[in-house]
């Protein structure tokens, strides 16, 4: 390459400051571009800003008027979430307007581990004023002493407005502590709901293994009104705990190692001392160290003259305390196993004939959840229940000949009209359109006659769940003769929390194979809740 004369340097030195003065132009409009830029997204953000305020002034939030938002923040507090009233204040001024109702301040939430647990009790009580009060304790190791003594102060200075009271204390003495501060009238009081524990590196035996301080703290001439309370705990309280006027006691033991073996004479001992309770529900763990220990003095019995509803949940032998019940005004039982056992639990038949028989109770309602009975305890359930209005039967090995001891004319349980049966995996479809059908006649020929005669009644619900021997063509011609339910109950099933029963892709062929083609008037005539 040869060398550049100094002519075609001076050009090339020339042509680039050319560019440079070029380049320097574009730099400046381009500065000039982006503050114009600049100067238009801040007004673009500015009317914005304007859309969401005009936004906000037409918007649903604005117009929902105070008492449903005070009814919404509400809501959030009972769901857990404590801090939804100081949260919502901070939305807008309808919004901190309704927070400051006192309602939305009544639920008091007090951690003891909270640096803030004084701040908080006192904002609480002085925003609730003279609103029914919800008070939830959460007592941890570190609760004792001038705080809780302070914190307690202040609590028990409002409990006339004290409506409900929940307690989670890490262990029993220190929920014995805490509930010695009630020593005042507390006439509003309604529910108790208690969670603790004992700790095994304690001993066993003593008056500080029990809360004792139960009955102190919650006298009838304290609490009068107070009739529900919830007991959660590792051991079966050893002393009688509860005060003796509640109508309605939820009795759980959680799963332990513990020492204190589950029995009947315990739990027998607990209700001797609550004579007007009205609904009872006795929950116990399926593990236990020392297997549940049956009462040796059978003749021995308890007696609930008020006793409306009896829930049994846990080991099947916990069921065989049965026997020493008596309850004559019992509506409604519900029986349910932790176990599978895949066979029938023959002690549980005597053990609820001789309750049946001794107590004589007008039950409407009987649930036998994973319990099973033979078909003599069957057959004489059902003579002994002519009250029985429902019949729910989960994992039964109930058969087409008991079933067939209901169908009418002169059928047992003549009352009976609502039938929920759930893994039944002996009971053929048509022994039920067979006991659906003759009850219908029978209803046909008591209208006819005008009177009822003692009659059956029809049967009005059907359950049917997971039955292997009830076909697709079953359930549309139960569907015909009256209500049909291939799924669970929207309130009140026990299965909902197990997740036992929901049969959703059964349901899903049922509609396709058989429901999706029919006219208008096809479905109509079809009862089927699907």
């Amino acid at each position: 390459m040869s060398e550049l004369t100094p002519e075609q340097i001076y050009a090339a030195h020339r042509e680039i400051q050319e560019h440079e003065i070029v380049v320097d132009a574009l730099e400046e409009q381009i500065r000039s571009l982006l503050t114009e830029v600049q100067k238009l997204r801040k007004e673009q953000q500015q009317r914005r800003e304007a859309i969401n305020q005009c936004k906000g002034a037409i918007s649903l939030l604005r117009r929902i008027p105070e008492d449903i938002l005070i009814q919404i923040f509400e809501h959030c507090v009972q769901d857990g979430w404590t801090l939804a009233p100081v949260v919502v204040s901070g939305v807008s001024r309808a919004w901190r307007k309704a927070a400051r109702a006192p309602r939305v301040w009544s639920h008091v939430y007090v951690d003891f581990d909270s640096p803030k647990v004084l701040w908080r009790v006192r904002s609480w009580l002085a925003n609730a004023r003279q609103a029914p009060l919800h008070i939830t304790l959460t007592e941890s190791w570190n609760a004792h002493g001038p705080l809780l003594h302070e914190v307690m102060d202040m609590l028990v200075q409002h409990i006339p407005q004290w409506h409900t009271l929940s307690v989670e204390s890490r262990t029993i003495q220190h929920a014995n502590a805490l509930f010695s501060y009630l020593t005042g009238p507390a006439a509003n009081l309604r529910e108790v709901d208690i969670v603790t524990e004992f700790h095994f590196h304690n001993e066993l035996d003593g008056e500080h293994n029990d809360i004792i301080s139960l009955q102190d703290a919650f006298k009838p001439e304290y609490t009068p009104n107070l009739s529900r309370i919830r007991y959660e705990s590792n051991v079966l309280p050893a002393t009688a705990i509860f005060p003796p006027h509640i109508h309605d006691l939820h009795l759980k033991v959680t799963e332990s190692p513990s020492a204190r073996a589950l029995s009947a004479a315990s739990i027998i001992m607990l209700l001797e001392s609550l004579p007007s309770l009205r609904s009872l529900s006795l929950e116990m763990p399926l593990f236990y160290e020392q297997p549940f220990v049956p009462e040796i003095e059978q003749s021995r019995t308890v007696t609930l003259p008020d006793l409306e509803s009896l829930t049994l949940y846990g080991p099947t032998d916990l069921n065989e305390v049965l026997h020493h019940f008596r309850c004559p005004a019992l509506r409604f039982l519900y029986l349910r196993s932790l176990e599978e056992m895949g066979y029938r639990q023959e002690p549980i038949g005597p053990s609820l004939l001789n309750f049946i028989q001794g107590s004589q109770p007008p039950l409407e309602l009987l649930e036998l959840h994973d319990i099973d009975l033979t078909p003599a305890a069957f057959s004489a359930s059902f003579v002994a229940l002519s009250n029985l209005r429902e019949l729910r039967l989960h994992e039964s090995s109930i058969s087409d000949e008991t079933v067939r001891l209901l169908h009418g004319p002169g059928a047992l349980c003549p009352r009976l009209s609502r039938l929920d049966l759930r893994w039944c995996g002996h009971l053929s479809g048509r022994a039920l359109v067979e006991l659906v059908r003759s009850r219908n006649i029978v209803d046909l020929e008591r209208a006819a006659s005008g009177g009822s005669g003692g009659q059956a009644d029809p049967i009005t619900e059907i359950g049917v769940i997971n039955c292997c021997f009830v076909r697709e063509q079953d359930i549309l011609d139960l569907a015909a003769l009256t209500v049909c339910r291939v799924v669970m109950r929207e309130k009140d099933d026990y299965c909902r929390a197990c997740d036992c029963c929901g049969n959703t892709r059964y349901r899903t062929r049922l509609r396709l194979r058989h429901m999706t083609n029919l006219s208008i008037q096809e479905r109509a005539s079809i009862h089927l809740i699907i």
